[in-house]
């Protein structure tokens, strides 16, 4: 790469400088923009990289930033969602253990509304922020974000395209145990209900070798569930039923109770199914109780999230148990890591799930 020019002869950005230096780009643009704690023999050499490069700041993004706000941003997919509700919690305590205040957005699972909500907290010169992406492909407002020198952390989501920390749970290995656990209760006829945002493109396919259903798509917390759900079939030889996997944009409940009573109501009916969220798991519970079938006597309901309401109901429900309050802590401390100082390699953070067994499931 020539003095004072980036990739194909473009001028030279922060995330150069970064490269150049083998440091991240927040911690390149805190060196470059004279704001936050940075160790001296990393400031040297980021300025080094940068002279060789011809690197020279934008005066006026500088001056936007000539100091820190002691203020951090939770970006939340939808702060109506318990999940999130918690989450958001969790960053909170920390932020505020920390001296910092918390500026918290909602943005409706909407990709437009969050890449505006990133700008108004780069406007308001946030220190960092921790978002749960809406999409795990167009992130170019969060690489942004970094090239600002503004550290992101990615919660209950990561991305091959943005270098950043992330808290995440194994979806893929949380949805094989729920399902093995109907299995082991002697179901074979299993459904599936997820909700996914088309945008990002799921589609079943044949797995490889031709041998049962697969799933196309990013790699999003609903999609890994599905490729669970999916590999626990196929460790037990169970052929998976196209009719019987559904996914769809099922934001509310009324959309998944709605999708549900069309799954219960197949001519070949499940005789168990699988939700994989909490916003499914409600609306299974709901259609279950509308179509007038007896759980578990004639159907035995797996859910996701262990909220409150689960353990009150008549039968109580099985769920995956997630604490996504330790999931908002965890984002909310690797980001203080990062904003003051801290130049390791990004970490996929994996915090633990556990099935919770209840009397939603029986043999059958």
């Amino acid at each position: 790469m020539g003095a004072g020019t980036g990739p194909r002869g473009s001028r030279p950005t922060v995330a150069d400088v970064a490269r150049e230096a083998g440091v991240s780009v927040a911690t390149a643009g805190r060196a470059l923009g004279g704001y936050g704690r940075v160790r001296e023999d990393l400031r040297a050499r980021i300025r080094e990289a940068a002279d060789r490069l011809g690197y020279s700041p934008n005066a006026i993004a500088r001056s936007m930033r000539s100091g820190g706000t002691r203020s951090i941003g939770f970006i939340g997919a939808d702060i109506a969602n318990p999940y999130f509700a918690a989450a958001m919690r969790g960053v909170c305590d920390v932020a505020r253990a920390e001296g910092y205040e918390p500026v918290l957005l909602n943005v409706d699972d909407r990709l437009d509304v969050e890449r505006n909500a990133v700008q108004v907290l780069l406007d308001k010169q946030i220190d960092g922020i921790v978002v749960s992406p809406t999409s795990v492909t167009d992130v170019e407002h969060l690489r942004r974000a970094q090239e600002r020198g503004v550290p992101v952390v990615l919660l209950d989501r990561t991305s091959p395209h943005v270098d950043a920390d992330s808290v995440v749970i194994d979806n893929v290995a949380a949805a094989r145990g729920a399902t093995a656990h109907l299995l082991e209760r002697g179901h074979r006829r299993i459904g599936l209900l997820a909700s996914i945002d088309p945008a990002e493109g799921p589609e079943l396919v044949a797995a490889p070798g031709g041998a049962g259903l697969g799933v196309r798509g990013a790699a999003r917390p609903s999609v890994d569930r599905i490729r669970g759900f999916l590999a626990a079939l196929d460790e037990r030889a169970v052929p998976a039923d196209r009719e019987l996997v559904r996914f769809g944009p099922f934001l509310d409940v009324t959309t998944a109770e709605r999708e549900a009573v069309a799954l219960l109501s197949l001519p070949d009916p499940p005789t168990a199914v699988f939700a994989a969220e909490n916003v499914t798991t409600q609306g299974l519970y709901t259609a279950a109780r509308r179509c007038g079938l007896a759980v578990p006597g004639q159907l035995s309901l797996v859910g996701f999230d262990d909220l409150d309401w689960t353990a009150l109901v008549d039968p109580p429900v099985t769920v995956v148990a997630q604490s996504p309050i330790d999931m908002g802590r965890a984002a909310a401390e690797r980001l203080f890591r990062r904003i003051k100082g801290d130049d390791a390699p990004c970490e996929r953070i994996v915090l633990p799930t556990r099935l919770v067994v209840r009397s939603s499931t029986a043999e059958l």
